[in-house]
């Protein structure tokens, strides 16, 4: 997965979307990049590092799940 700018940066902004999303539909595609991008941060050393980005991953597989079992 090519990624424009840094992991943090773009968990934070999926985030954001998911959240601001949370009770309209959304795209299965977005949920993919959603998954694919918290796999990239799992994959990525220096963003494991950081307690932040961490928090933001699992904070957006949260939303990931909850949209998966609601069916969006």
């Amino acid at each position: 997965m090519n990624i424009a700018g840094s992991i943090h940066a773009n968990l934070r902004a999926a985030l954001q979307s998911a959240r601001r999303l949370k009770d309209g539909p959304v795209h299965p595609d977005t949920v993919d990049h959603w998954s694919n991008l918290v796999r990239a941060a799992r994959a990525e050393h220096g963003a494991m590092e950081s307690f932040k980005t961490r928090e933001l991953m699992v904070d957006l597989e949260r939303e990931i799940i909850a949209r998966r079992s609601a069916g969006d």
